[in-house]
């Protein structure tokens, strides 16, 4: 079965991004610069964060975004400085029962409280595409509440 194009992720509905998201496949950590994009809410409660959705709603749904795996570290409106540095490392989903790259926050330039509370996961499906869930460190059915789709 080949990988949907980013394109049909984003015309996806929940129940296929469930079962690409499931789907075992390779895991590499992905390599170079990925543009984002918001695909759909989660119906969790921390999606649900009367203080976390009108923030995520802005930074993730409405404005444009990139992931620089290379550098790990996310970046908004195109800024040549980005925050967010992660560590990415393969193994097993806080979210659902498959294996994905976990991305793990150590980013010096916020305070320890908010990278211990950051947490997304992204599934590459090829070389160009990538399926992600953003959320927080919280378990399953509590701290997932977006998916999102990434391109090179």
């Amino acid at each position: 079965m080949s990988a949907p194009s980013f394109q049909e992720l984003c015309h996806a509905e929940r129940d296929e991004l469930e079962a690409c998201y499931a789907r075992a496949s390779a895991l590499d950590v992905p390599r170079g610069v990925f543009r984002g994009r918001h695909l759909m809410w989660l119906d969790t409660r921390a999606a649900r964060h009367p203080v976390l959705r009108p923030v995520e709603e802005l930074v993730f749904a409405r404005l444009p975004w990139r992931i620089d795996f290379a550098r790990r570290r996310w970046y908004w409106l195109g800024a040549p400085v980005g925050f967010g540095h992660f560590s990415p490392s393969i193994g097993p989903s806080r979210w659902r029962d498959t294996e994905t790259v976990r991305m793990l926050y150590d980013d010096r330039a916020l305070p320890g409280f908010v990278n211990q509370f950051l947490y997304d996961e992204v599934k590459p499906l090829s070389a160009d595409v990538c399926l992600g869930l953003g959320g927080i460190s919280a378990g399953r059915g509590k701290g997932e509440q977006f998916f999102f789709a990434l391109q090179r």
